[in-house]
């Protein structure tokens, strides 16, 4: 059964109102944007003491919500792969059957609307953190290697909560998504998609500043635009690799081979809070 708060999403143009809402949170208005940031602090509770500045330094919501943190605060542990975020795993297995909730299962193929890619990745193994509103949003590279290619899906953005994904066949594969390919070394590869959500639902990586989502520079009229790099990019293992702008959510994809030289790789940590730079 629909709730009405499903039908009002439903309905909502959520890219349009996000863009707004992002406009809005990145404003410095005298007290308004003060007034607005000490809320958001207080009401998702923060931590503060982790971040690279004190609360008043930041000048609206949306400077808060990318904030850095302290140097150290984030060790990197010494694991083939570590959390790019910190989050909840909430779901892993095989990439034949991504799980998305209970009774709601997506492809690869969907998901990365590359069907090469998908069957590259056959055999592989896939993780899915969600970021709720008071996490660490910045993201970093999950393993050291190379970037070999992004690829931008454009979208709507519905919700990534737990109501939305129980309810909304495909979630991950109708939102706003930036994807990620890392090449490892000796044949170990990784995909590292950011899926946007309602609310700003912008995605900024670090190695291009052209591909930034939902700030309507890049085309929606096609269902991918891929892009590779003129120059080599590499990323070390924990290294600043991208940020949501609000939102949302990371899933994760190993290759076969990666999968084989880490072959407990997120069974460890299925639906428990993880921090960047834990092993997973």
């Amino acid at each position: 059964m629909n709730t009405p708060f499903y039908v009002f999403m439903k309905l909502l143009p959520k890219c349009a109102v996000s863009r707004a809402f992002g406009w809005f949170t990145r404003l410095n208005l005298p007290v308004i944007s003060q007034v607005a940031k000490n809320w958001f602090a207080s009401y998702y509770k923060l931590d503060m003491e982790e971040s690279e500045f004190p609360l008043e330094h930041y000048k609206n919501i949306g400077e808060l919500f990318i904030r850095h943190l302290k140097p150290g605060k984030r060790p990197i542990e010494d694991s083939f792969v570590v959390s790019p975020v910190d989050g909840v795993l909430s779901q892993f297995g095989p990439v034949e059957n991504m799980i998305q909730a209970k009774g709601k299962s997506y492809s690869l193929e969907a998901l990365l609307r590359n069907k090469e890619l998908a069957e590259k990745f056959a055999g592989g193994v896939f993780g899915t953190i969600y970021l709720a509103p008071f996490n660490y949003h910045r993201i970093h590279s999950p393993v050291a290697g190379k970037v070999v290619s992004a690829s931008y899906c454009p979208g709507t953005l519905w919700p990534v909560n737990k109501g939305s994904v129980e309810r909304v066949e495909g979630l991950f594969c109708i939102n706003e998504r930036l994807i990620t390919h890392l090449d490892c070394g000796d044949g170990a590869e990784m995909l590292l998609v950011k899926v946007g959500a309602t609310n700003v639902g912008r995605i900024a990586v670090e190695y291009e500043p052209s591909l930034l989502t939902n700030a309507g520079k890049l085309p929606k009229d096609k269902p991918r635009l891929d892009w590779t790099p003129d120059r080599e990019i590499h990323m070390e293992r924990g290294q600043e690799i991208a940020r949501f702008e609000m939102g949302s959510t990371v899933v994760l994809i190993a290759n076969k081979v990666l999968k084989e030289r880490c072959p407990d790789l997120f069974s460890a940590k299925i639906s428990c809070a993880v921090r960047m730079g834990e092993r997973l």
